[in-house]
């Protein structure tokens, strides 16, 4: 009974960090649907879509951005498993690195095969002057979320609240 008591008050303590994180987490993905959202109504504007086009057009963003983030767990979670096989004083497993390297090398295959399926995709209902615009839309963002992250971070890999 101790025991469940003890294990119940450090649940309740550990509650409202845990309650925190939920929040933030939350919040970064409101954050990044509205960014999203942004992104598509704008491209849609720039590129003059109807709205079939937009409707095909959203369809192969959300697949292709979940697809995308699949690819990036599965490379966190490699280069996690890379470093842990790089401890000091402890001798790696030279085939299990071997083994994840490999599949570094064919996450970056997936990521040029999704790349090459989403043009083929696109082709079918953009003209070439519309995918165009996507890739320069598309890289802007990319290139406008990299500065605030990089305005985020501060000497020593240390973020600003």
């Amino acid at each position: 009974m101790r025991s469940l008591t003890l294990v119940a008050l450090l649940a309740l303590a550990a509650a409202p960090g845990l309650q925190a994180q939920q929040g933030q987490m939350r919040q970064r993905q409101i954050l990044q649907q509205q960014v999203m959202q942004r992104y598509m109504a704008n491209y849609r504007q720039q590129a003059g879509l109807s709205d079939e086009q937009f409707e095909l057009f959203s369809q192969v963003v959300t697949e292709s951005t979940q697809q995308r983030r699949d690819i990036e767990l599965r490379e966190r979670e490699l280069w996690r498993a890379i470093e842990g096989q790089m401890r000091p004083g402890i001798a790696a497993d030279v085939d299990s690195l071997n083994a994840l390297m490999d599949s570094l090398i064919a996450l970056q295959q997936e990521r040029v095969d999704l790349a090459r399926s989403e043009r083929e995709r696109y082709a079918e209902f953009l003209d070439p002057v519309q995918q165009a615009q996507l890739l320069i839309a598309t890289r802007r963002l990319q290139n406008n979320i990299q500065q605030i992250i990089r305005g985020r971070q501060v000497p020593g890999g240390v973020r600003n609240p």
